[in-house]
């Protein structure tokens, strides 16, 4: 068994494929690249976070053997053909469903978030949106 956010057995649960440790492993080194870390860290990782990488690595896992020019590709953008497209930036290596679950991963999310602006004070208790049984379009503090 190697060290990855999925296993042999979480591929054919979740992709409904049979893979080996090497094709699992392969998809690890895919799934590092793109999520920026590695299974060495995964005391450092959430359960939620290590839930979306182990669907991530099943998918690539599953989708990788039906790729087999995989790792020697181009960067190919366009062509002469009236057929031609354009894809993502990750079209040719990775697996759409693993993308999917990549995109729910904290640290690979929307991005955004507050800076506070000159002189706010720290104190300063930021609002929220919630809904606290009251109106729905309330605002309460954190």
């Amino acid at each position: 068994m190697v060290d990855s956010w999925a296993t042999v057995g979480d591929v054919f649960t979740y992709a409904k494929a049979t893979v080996d440790d090497d094709a699992v492993l392969r998809a690890q080194a895919t799934i590092d690249l793109h999520a920026g870390r590695v299974y060495a860290d995964a005391a450092k990782v959430g359960a939620r976070d290590k839930y979306w990488l182990k669907l991530a690595v099943a998918y690539q896992a599953a989708w990788q053997p039906s790729q087999p020019d995989l790792f020697e590709r181009q960067e190919i953008t366009k062509t002469g053909g009236s057929n031609s497209t354009q894809g993502t930036d990750t079209w040719l290596t990775l697996a759409p469903h693993a993308a999917q679950a990549l995109r729910m991963v904290s640290w690979l999310g929307s991005g955004s978030f507050h800076v506070r602006a000159p002189g706010e004070p720290v104190s300063l208790r930021r609002e929220v949106y919630g809904d606290d049984g009251g109106d729905p379009g309330t605002w309460r503090s954190l």
